[in-house]
């Protein structure tokens, strides 16, 4: 498989949401567009040729941010995904020339700055998509000063980072498919094989399971504010949810001061975890473009459909997921007559948009990871 050089390249430089401290700075290139005269409609010609000149700005700063991009199989579908939005990701252009040629070929030539935080939001999550769609779960169990704490600060950064990477994220409050606090037992009991169990009932496909632990070792006043200082500790370890292939693992320490335990050990958390999931997010989705994995059976697609009842939709459920080559159902929410599914198929999007009109949906939108519809009155 020859994705493995150039993912790893894409993964190590423009997957991931970096903390501000690490982000690279903008990339500057000369670009240049062009178009036909066509008519004497130099106005549209000028159009057709900024257009040109941003999708050549944006082509020149990937070959400058990710060196062997274009190596990856099947790279073409990400590549125009990011030239769609070029327009968004260059963020100035300075010293614009315009010249008219004897051939009637209008040409622009300009100094572009792309911006590699907005190309990272948009090329990560293409590639993410190209992965299949992944769906992610994550439970850390978070103790301060040997109690557990009722929200995870560290759970929350490590979500943030997985979504913002552009991976489908498992929200446990919408899926009610549990028994109540089986959720909660699995998390505190820290066995890898109950928490995998837990994440199996929620259908996902990469568990991110771990603990976070902060102790004080030290207190001082200065000017009558006492402070302590804290050990923060976290453990975070990435496994396929239906076979336990370990896809990467973290391990982080720092120091902190708070007002209290609690105080220094959210800071120590919020600092450690951006980055542990920042490292963990390269892991995961190198070990899965490169196949060392297995890889995870299927895709996933957002499936959405308005007008339905509740019964319908109960019904639309259980009749995709008798679909030959779907494997997996998992409703997300159901509200003002909407509902939305992720739907986890060895199909491509069409078939399951295919699949949902026999089931009386008409279908009103169609990408590569999304079907939208509605039901027949």
């Amino acid at each position: 498989m020859r994705r493995s050089f150039a993912a790893l390249c894409i993964l190590l430089s423009v997957l991931i949401p970096r903390p501000a401290a690490w982000s690279a700075d903008p990339v500057a290139v000369q670009a240049e567009g062009m178009a036909a005269v066509i008519e004497g409609n130099t106005a549209r010609a000028r159009e057709e040729a900024t257009r040109h000149l941003y999708r050549d700005a944006v082509e020149k700063a990937l070959g400058a941010y990710v060196q062997g991009i274009t190596e990856m199989k099947d790279f073409a579908v990400v590549r125009d995904r990011v030239f769609s939005q070029s327009q968004g990701i260059v963020t100035s252009t300075k010293n614009l020339a315009e010249t008219l040629g004897q051939d009637g070929i209008l040409r622009l030539t300009a100094d572009c700055t792309v911006s590699t935080t907005v190309l990272d939001g948009v090329l990560g999550p293409a590639v993410i998509d190209m992965l299949g769609n992944p769906r992610v779960m994550v439970l850390v169990d978070e103790v301060v000063e040997g109690e557990r704490q009722f929200l995870s600060t560290a759970e929350g950064e490590v979500l943030r980072v997985f979504q913002k990477a552009g991976y489908l994220i498992v929200d446990p409050a919408q899926a009610g498919v549990i028994r109540e606090g089986e959720l909660e037992a699995a998390r505190l009991s820290g066995d890898p094989a109950k928490l995998r169990e837990v994440a199996k009932s929620f259908r996902s496909d990469v568990l991110i399971h771990g603990k976070a632990q902060g102790n004080s070792f030290a207190r001082q006043k200065i000017e009558g504010v006492t402070l302590f200082g804290v050990r923060s500790q976290l453990q975070l370890k990435a496994v396929i949810t239906q076979n336990a292939v370990v896809l990467g693992t973290e391990i982080a320490e720092a120091k902190t001061k708070g007002t209290s335990p609690g105080d220094g050990a959210v800071k120590g958390f919020t600092t450690l975890a951006p980055r542990s999931a920042a490292e963990l997010v390269h892991k995961v989705a190198y070990a899965l473009v490169s196949g060392s994995s297995g890889g995870i059976p299927g895709r996933t697609y957002r499936v959405s459909v308005s007008g339905v009842s509740f019964s319908e939709a109960r019904n639309l459920r259980e009749g995709l997921a008798g679909k030959k080559g779907i494997t997996g159902v998992y409703q997300r929410s159901f509200a003002d007559r909407t509902l939305e599914m992720d739907v986890t198929a060895e199909l491509t999007s069409e078939e399951v948009a295919l699949a949902l009109e026999a089931l009386g949906v008409e279908v009103t939108g169609l990408t590569g990871g999304t079907v939208e519809g509605r039901k027949h009155p």
